[in-house]
């Protein structure tokens, strides 16, 4: 106790004097001087200053701490590392700052700096984790690049509110660019966007990609689009799906592996194009101007045939082909259209070319009595026809005259009468037609034996086929033979049974 008594004048005495203790000298610099009682040399004694020595659950314990305590804990298992002993993660010597307890040195026994995010740039000494719990954690910004990773790797921009990977001035909302030059098929999507994962719901399984009204009802579709490495499956589907997860999947569009094209819940298709259902191509092109050509298909096209072996092969069990809207053709140029045994389709020549006949048929309405009545051998007289059918394209009747036209071409004319003669001596007939201009000496004559008097019918036919120039006409007419010796009144030409028929036989 003695010795106590000259060190409590001491401090009394300094601080009397100069309001400053010292410690093993006599002027003290500051309010508390302790010096070494062996500032040099080699002893072996002890010079320093022992703090307080708790442990976190005693530091943690405190209350009220006056700013700027120090203290040295000596063991930072106890406690927990919240609230003011939040910082308090290893051995060594801490000060109070008013909120918490603050590290001076770390374990490793490197100088602590008081440097943080806010003064300074510093370097992670090992892994953290932030507990956030039911706390958020906001950022607010107004740069370009106002937060990033790793350089490009991660880039927000706050001031056009874009995110970039991969680029640090990103052009979109999200932009993600390549950054490398890696190969292979895992490696080949380095500037895109990749999903992976193994589940499955609602019919379909793996990652995928979703568009979604999010302002529709529930239980509206959704639409999915899925890309599979699995060499069984499709390489790209595209599909509309539910946010019910019960609802089944509707396959829109599948793409596989071999360059197969199915649309229409088609998941496996067996042609380079397959299509579930109906498919229209619209009479419109889309854009301000029609395309060259509206659509180009190469290779054989199948219609209910898988296989094609033709670049059109239709196949069906009825009736497989049906055109509306066609145009009229030229029968001296259009080619005619067959089948073979196989059912290709395959051209024969024109209409004119095959000598197909083409019939237009006249036929007199009313019996002409007496005629030929008054006109001499070599003389003819018109018989006034009406047309009962025409399928000759550019032949024209003129019913007034009684005159045809013809286009040019092969044809062969049929001249049938039925004729009755009552007059004496009358047994034998004989008519003739100039065919094809009228009055010349090209004619046919038609001579037979019957009956005398009481009315004799007779009858005959005159056929001759040649060749016409375009718009050649010729008048319906009959004349009277000179090897005949029927003349004067009582010759009647009967109707119906007299007509003529005019075949066009080819050019």
């Amino acid at each position: 106790m003695k010795n106590f008594y000259p060190i409590i004048a001491l401090f009394a005495f300094s601080s009397a004097s100069y309001a400053q203790v010292g410690i093993n000298t006599n002027t003290p610099n500051s309010s508390l001087d302790i010096a070494a009682k062996n500032a040099t040399g080699t002893s072996a004694n002890i010079d320093g200053l022992l703090l307080p020595r708790v442990d976190r659950q005693r530091a943690q314990s405190m209350t009220a701490i006056p700013t700027s305590t120090m203290i040295y804990v000596n063991n930072a298992v106890t406690g927990t590392q919240t609230g003011n002993a939040v910082n308090i993660d290893a051995v060594g010597y801490y000060y109070y700052n008013g909120l918490a307890w603050v590290k001076l040195e770390n374990p490793s026994g490197t100088v602590f700096t008081n440097l943080n995010i806010y003064n300074g740039d510093g370097t992670l000494q090992g892994n953290r984790i932030v507990t956030q719990g039911a706390n958020t954690l906001a950022f607010t910004a107004s740069a370009v690049n106002a937060f990033s990773v790793d350089a490009t790797t991660f880039s927000v921009d706050a001031t056009n509110k874009r995110i970039g990977v991969g680029t640090i001035a990103p052009k979109q909302q999200i932009h993600i660019t390549e950054t490398g030059s890696t190969t292979g098929i895992a490696n080949s999507f380095i500037s895109g966007l990749a999903v992976t994962g193994t589940g499955s719901a609602a019919g379909f399984s793996g990652p995928g990609f979703y568009l979604e009204n999010t302002s529709a009802a529930a239980g509206s579709k959704l639409f999915k689009m899925n890309y599979s490495l699995n060499a069984t499956e499709p390489i790209l589907n595209f599909q509309a799906v539910s946010d019910n997860a019960s609802t089944s999947v509707l396959q829109m569009l599948t793409l596989t592996r071999s360059g197969k094209l199915g649309i229409n819940a088609t998941v496996s298709p067996a042609s380079n194009l397959t299509v579930n259902g109906n498919a229209a191509v619209g009479n419109s092109y889309i854009g301000i101007a029609a395309p060259t050509n509206g659509a180009i298909v190469q290779g054989n096209v199948g219609v209910g045939n898988s296989a094609p072996t033709n670049a059109l092969h239709v196949t069906a069990a009825a009736n497989p082909l049906r055109l509306e809207g066609t145009g009229a053709g030229v029968t001296t140029t259009d080619k005619l259209m067959v089948l073979d045994a196989t059912g290709v389709v395959k051209t024969i020549g024109t209409l004119s070319a095959l000598s197909i006949p083409n019939p237009a048929i006249f036929r007199l309405a009313t019996a002409q009595a007496d005629f030929l009545n008054g006109v001499a051998a070599g003389g003819s007289s018109v018989v006034p026809m009406a047309v009962v059918k025409n399928t000759i394209p550019g032949m024209t009747y003129n019913t007034t005259t009684n005159t045809i036209t013809f286009p040019a071409g092969t044809y062969q004319m049929t001249f049938v009468y039925e004729a009755t003669h009552g007059a004496t001596g009358c047994n034998i007939s004989s008519y003739f037609v100039d065919f094809p201009l009228n009055g010349s000496t090209q004619r046919v004559h038609s001579t037979a034996a019957h009956g005398e008097g009481n009315l004799s019918n007779h009858g005959g036919t005159i056929t001759y086929a040649t060749t016409v120039p375009a718009n050649a006409t010729w008048q319906i007419a009959l004349g009277r033979g000179q090897s005949g010796n029927c003349s004067g009144l009582g010759m009647s030409l009967a109707a119906v049974s007299t007509q003529v028929l005019v075949y066009r036989i080819g050019d």
